[in-house]
């Protein structure tokens, strides 16, 4: 899905990885870098959790039966996009986070 000339994917990269640049880059100023990865971590997990609800991956396959048929394909593809931009957000939040916590 193209917003403004750049899918909605690769501005969810973009912002993911800004995130964590900032916070690496915060951590390095202030020579903490184990507080700012842990953060950056966190950040990942949360956006990792918000794509594993809508995912549907806590939910018991009776779950997903009803909530597959009860909601129409718009709404399908709505939260499947989320699900994904979510993803991509976490991937670079996780990377940066693991590796500012494992060369701390």
């Amino acid at each position: 899905m193209l917003y403004g000339g750049i899918s909605i994917f690769k501005k969810a990269f973009i912002i993911g990885f800004s995130v964590a640049a900032v916070l690496t880059l915060l951590g390095i100023f202030t020579k903490n870098l184990e507080l700012y990865g842990s953060i950056t971590l966190g950040i990942g997990i949360v956006f990792v959790v918000i794509s594993g609800l809508l995912g549907g991956v806590f939910a018991t396959p009776d779950q997903l039966r009803a909530n597959y048929h009860s909601e129409n394909k718009e709404d399908r593809r709505k939260r499947s996009n989320v699900l994904l931009v979510s993803a991509t957000i976490a991937v670079p939040n996780l990377l940066l986070g693991f590796l500012l916590l494992y060369f701390n």
